[in-house]
């Protein structure tokens, strides 16, 4: 009966010890804060040139951003249909795409600031309200970061700019281009390939 005892309170300490707390809402906020920092500091540093920002880029929506997750979710039912490596190049040139399209968007970064208004914290889902004003007296774009907040780490489940999901938004054309070819990936996959400026 002791030996039980001491085998069940040892569990009990080890599943203590690897279990992942989510992260409070003041960690929510800094946790964004940190992206946005780390970004612009990072791509101010880059050479003024799309390839040198995509490529600055990668490694921060690989470091912060659910890439897997938000690739499943633009491919919508395409997903099940292809097969797991399919997915795993589908996600890599996702990756590309996406730091090369928002590498190229920081040229118009002017000095604004990203201020976290509140957060909303919903269990394994978070979202923290953002506002990104150029001035003291400037309302700002509402910017809402949807936090995956269930797993070792937080992740960016999406942007929404406005209330338009950035998620939502690359669906849309990505099934577009998918059901004009037939459900065939590698024909979305070589477009996305070519607007790419990171491998």
């Amino acid at each position: 009966m002791q030996n039980r005892r001491t085998i069940l309170g040892a569990a009990a300490a080890v599943a203590a010890f690897f279990s992942v707390p989510a992260l409070a809402a003041t960690d929510l906020a800094t946790f964004v804060n940190q992206i946005a920092d780390e970004a612009i500091t990072t791509l101010s540093k880059a050479d003024p040139t799309d390839p040198a920002r995509a490529a600055a880029l990668k490694p921060i929506l690989l470091k912060y951003f659910d890439m897997q997750g938000m690739a499943r979710h633009v491919l919508g039912a395409y997903w099940k249909k292809i097969s797991p490596e399919q997915q795993e190049a589908f996600v890599g040139q996702f990756t590309n795409y996406m730091a090369s399209v928002y590498g190229q968007r920081f040229k118009a970064y002017k000095g604004q600031k990203l201020e976290v208004k509140r957060v909303r914290d919903q269990g394994p889902m978070a979202t923290v309200f953002t506002a990104v004003a150029e001035g003291s007296e400037d309302a700002g774009a509402r910017v809402d970061w949807e936090v995956k907040n269930d797993g070792a780490a937080p992740l960016v489940a999406d942007i929404r700019v406005e209330g338009l999901s950035l998620a939502d938004t690359h669906r849309q054309e990505f099934t577009s281009v998918l059901s004009q070819h037939n459900g065939d990936i590698t024909a979305l996959m070589g477009i996305l390939k070519n607007k790419s400026l990171v491998n």
